[in-house]
């Protein structure tokens, strides 16, 4: 599809440049039972280099922006897109809804949370965090501990490959290499595979250029040949899934290349005797709640069990302040409609949990009526998936260095915790999650939304696709003698 065509029922996204006759044009089947009219296009096998040589002549006009006019470009589009009347925003929640089966107000809110971090202030921070002088990717900067000037380069294009369990989720990637003046080939998911498309049709409304330098695309995870077709074309890859999709396409990935990996990742929450006294049982299975249910639990920042303080009887307390919450906020907010596989899957979880409390009094189970959300007592994190579908594990512990030794048989895949305490111990618990393998804490009822400042996955995430050139040691080295 170029950018001229209506979008229809296209999840693709071509630059105007592109010859449609060029292009290869398919349809894809959804994940699951979905049934999804989606159409794409893509270059035949020997039409990616005929791609990439395109996308690098259009990336000269990326590089001749400022970052300051690039930040203010996508600070338009957001401001766009945070508004949930735009009829493309609605356009998108519909395709979102049909693709997914996420109810309205589920994608509503993920669209909320999510596209909000792309307002210019947003950018500006990271922007300052992760380079300290933005205006190092716009040309030479005076750098006084090297006592010379530094410069930061973007790769000419990037290779995004993403994943379609959060709707909204793609444009983080094709903004971040956006920032930092690069080119894109965009892989969407099969699971939801409309977003990317509508996103940089807004780009390229704002910016033309946004638009003849974007790529969106499908292809199967098995079609070895197009991801090295593409991989030929690109000088970095940002990819999201599993661990085993996220190998396959490392296997790929060149010397040369720069690439940034966001794999298979386990949230939870863990909250103190004190903080539990302090707030109320209510309040804070009402932000537990708010944590869980955003995504519909799908996004790898959103717990999947919650660690408290306290005796069986204590958790079990907890566990049926939790299922009060969870309904009220279905009652807003509903799950939406599964597959008939996850929704079989649900079941035979919910059918395991029944067995346990039946047959083990440390052991219960709360859930709704359908589908929509499940709360389980237990006695540890075995058997914890990620699956999601606002399904949450309550545990009790002795103590919080307890709650701890609960966590670390996820430490491998442990990304964001929601930490439920106050003081000293909020900062020695905080302290033992960073050193086990946390890279983001927050207070319960504030995980589901980080910030893009957040070094994602512990990395930073923008300066890693850059190389950088150093001049030192040069008697006319300061850049303000031009």
């Amino acid at each position: 599809m170029t950018s001229s065509t209506a979008l229809a029922a296209w999840i693709s996204w071509m630059p105007s440049w592109v010859p449609s006759s060029s292009l290869g044009q398919f349809e894809v089947a959804a994940s699951g039972d979905r049934t999804a009219p989606w159409r794409c296009a893509r270059p035949p096998a020997e039409g990616w280099a005929s791609l990439g040589e395109g996308l690098r002549i259009a990336q000269k006009k990326l590089r001749a922006m400022s970052v300051a006019e690039i930040v203010e470009a996508i600070d338009k589009v957001a401001k766009i897109w945070t508004d949930r009347t735009s009829p493309i925003r609605l356009e998108a929640r519909a395709r979102v809804v049909a693709a997914t089966g996420f109810s309205p107000e589920a994608v509503d809110r993920s669209f909320d949370v999510e596209l909000k971090n792309y307002r210019a202030d947003s950018l500006e921070r990271v922007l300052r965090r992760e380079l300290v002088d933005p205006k190092v990717l716009d040309g030479f900067q005076p750098d006084a501990e090297l006592k010379g000037a530094t410069r930061a380069i973007g790769p000419r294009v990037t290779l995004v490959i993403l994943t379609g369990n959060v709707p909204a989720l793609p444009a983080l990637s094709i903004v971040r290499a956006l920032l930092v003046k690069s080119a894109v080939i965009a892989k969407v998911a099969s699971g939801e595979p409309t977003f990317a498309a509508l996103f940089v049709r807004s780009l390229a409304d704002v910016v033309p250029a946004f638009g003849e330098a974007i790529a969106v695309t499908y292809w199967d995870r098995d079609d070895e040949t197009s991801l090295k077709g593409a991989l030929s074309q690109v000088d970095a890859v940002i990819a999201y899934g599993g661990d085993t999709a996220c190998a396959a396409i490392r296997a790929h990935v060149g010397a040369h290349q720069r690439y940034i990996e966001h794999g298979h990742k386990l949230s939870c929450e863990l909250v103190s005797k004190h903080y539990l006294e302090e707030l109320g049982p209510s309040e804070v299975a009402r932000r537990i709640t708010e944590d869980v249910s955003t995504f519909n639990q799908h996004a790898c920042i959103a717990p999947q069990a919650v660690i408290v303080e306290g005796d069986t009887e204590t958790a079990r307390r907890f566990g049926a302040e939790l299922a009060v919450a969870m309904d009220a906020y279905a009652k807003e907010c509903p799950l939406g409609t599964l597959e008939e596989s996850d929704a079989s899957s649900l079941q035979v979880r919910r059918l395991t949990d029944a067995w346990n409390a039946a047959s083990n009094d440390k052991c219960d189970l709360w859930k709704a009526a359908g589908l929509d959300w499940t709360v389980t007592l237990g006695e540890s994190l075995a058997g914890i998936t990620g699956a999601g579908n606002r399904m949450i594990r309550v545990i009790p512990a002795s103590s919080m260095s307890n709650a701890i030794d609960i966590v670390r048989p996820i430490a491998r895949h442990l990304q964001n915790v929601g930490v439920g305490a106050n003081g000293s111990e909020l900062w020695t618990t905080t302290e033992e999650l960073a050193l086990l393998g946390a890279c983001r804490v927050s207070e319960p009822g504030r995980m589901a939304e980080p910030s893009m400042i957040w070094k994602h996955d512990g990395m930073p995430c923008v300066s890693q696709l850059l190389r950088w050139c150093d001049v030192e040691m040069h008697r006319d080295s300061d850049p303000s003698s031009r």
